[in-house]
């Protein structure tokens, strides 16, 4: 288990993780800085901006992001995670002397059959967990929309624009964060908490928030992190996690979501009327964390021991300078 062993390497401050942290979130922002003023400009000419009336913060984060909510809205957003992703992979070697690939795997090689795993694998999940539910409930009210070639044309954007986007994040929360929190907590166990907790948070804006409140909302993106966060753990890389992490959201952003989680232009081929909340939407990625380790932990050699053990951490750190 070498994945986190890999950041020893090179060089560690904290101060390096906080610039770079920095400028990707900066960098990230281009395209919403130029994108905004043209969509205010726009309505404000057509009298289409509405200002919330009580100043209710929520009120005002949610008109904003109803900015995004068409397919160029979309385009931008995704081109936040290209620019981030792009100057965090450009700018890594530079700032802390070590392989980008070390971000990624501990084979220090990108496991292409591993994330296809995930993708398939995932899916099958989701599939299964959407008949079990449908079976419990018939009576859900699922309305099925087809808007021909701009549907054809978000297709084609979604698939190559979100795995830049769930790459980003991936990158970003279960390679570059958990492996420096690793090397400052000596944990992998905090490690996996602290980037599953700053996940979840990270998910604040997202409209399941607005929806259903933040104390009921957040959990579920939080189990989501700890789950990617545990199989980047236990395959020692980030490969399976981004597939999976890819397959979820390009099924909500293109084959079926929840009314209340549609937004950022997405165009869903089923759309589930809005359910109320329940505790089996916290359960769900804790169920198939499980099963999915059930079924595959002999297959892929996944030892949980071996995986969780922190003595590679607490070795001295290795500086190199090239």
């Amino acid at each position: 288990m070498k994945f986190f062993e890999n950041a020893r390497e090179g060089k560690n401050h904290w101060l390096l993780y906080l610039a770079l942290l920095a400028i990707g979130y900066v960098v990230a922002q281009i395209s919403s800085v130029v994108y905004l003023p043209i969509i205010y400009i726009r309505k404000a000419i057509h009298r289409e901006i509405s200002v919330p009336q009580n100043g209710d913060f929520s009120d005002v984060m949610k008109s904003s992001m109803e900015m995004f909510n068409d397919l160029p809205g979309f385009v931008v957003l995704m081109l936040s995670f290209v620019f981030w992703i792009g100057v965090t992979w450009l700018l890594f070697k530079p700032f802390h002397k070590r392989d980008r690939m070390t971000l990624i795997s501990g084979e220090k090689r990108f496991r292409l059959g591993r994330f296809f795993l995930g993708v398939v694998g995932y899916f099958v999940m989701m599939g299964l967990v959407t008949v079990v539910s449908l079976l419990i409930s018939p009576e859900t009210d699922i309305t099925f929309q087809f808007d021909g070639s701009k549907y054809i044309v978000f297709v084609i954007l979604a698939i190559i624009l979100v795995p830049f986007q769930t790459g980003c994040e991936e990158l970003i929360f279960r390679g570059y964060l958990m492996q420096g929190l690793g090397l400052c907590t000596k944990s992998k166990i905090w490690a996996l908490v602290i980037t599953s907790v700053t996940f979840g948070l990270m998910h604040s804006i997202n409209p399941e928030v607005f929806e259903y409140g933040f104390f009921k909302a957040i959990p579920v993106f939080i189990f989501m992190g700890a789950m990617l966060g545990f199989f980047t753990i236990v395959d020692d890389g980030l490969e399976f996690s981004w597939g999976i992490h890819f397959i979820n959201n390009f099924v909500a952003f293109a084959i079926m979501s929840n009314e209340g989680s549609t937004s950022f232009g997405s165009s869903p081929l089923f759309v589930q009327a809005k359910e109320e909340f329940s505790i089996a939407m916290w359960l769900t990625p804790i169920l198939v964390t499980v099963v999915m380790y059930a079924l595959l932990h002999k297959k892929l050699g996944w030892n949980l021991k071996e995986a969780f053990d922190n003595s590679g951490l607490k070795k001295e750190v290795v500086t190199t300078e090239n």
